[in-house]
């Protein structure tokens, strides 16, 4: 399964990909929305894990142009975020999100989580 990461921050970027890694999956990098928008041009993915809050392009803009792409309208979408209010869960809803993870990162609850969504 391939995944794209969506996070501004390359210590959360390196994290993700040491655990996903691990775990058997194929991992491609963004820094914010725009370049994760032009990674999913070229590349197809399983999955996308996505920050809320990022420079250049936030994550709730990210996700609903992602979900505007025919070919992105189903792909699975987690956001993964410092954010837990039920304001920014039900705007993540409204996008088009399928999951919402907090940060820190807890790695056995990221792969199941995962496991569940893509099975």
């Amino acid at each position: 399964m391939r995944i794209l990461i969506v996070d501004d921050s390359p210590t959360v970027r390196e994290i993700l990909v040491k655990t996903l890694t691990l775990a058997n999956f194929e991992v491609l990098q963004a820094e914010n929305g725009v370049k994760g928008l032009k990674t999913l041009e070229t590349e197809p993915v399983d999955l996308i894990i996505s920050d809320v809050n990022m420079t250049v392009m936030g994550g709730f803009e990210f996700v609903t142009m992602v979900r505007e792409r025919p070919a992105h309208a189903f792909t699975p979408v987690l956001f993964l975020t410092t954010e837990n209010g039920a304001d920014f869960r039900q705007i993540g809803r409204e996008v088009g999100a399928t999951g919402w993870l907090t940060k820190p990162i807890d790695p056995g609850k990221l792969i199941s989580t995962i496991n569940r969504i893509c099975n």
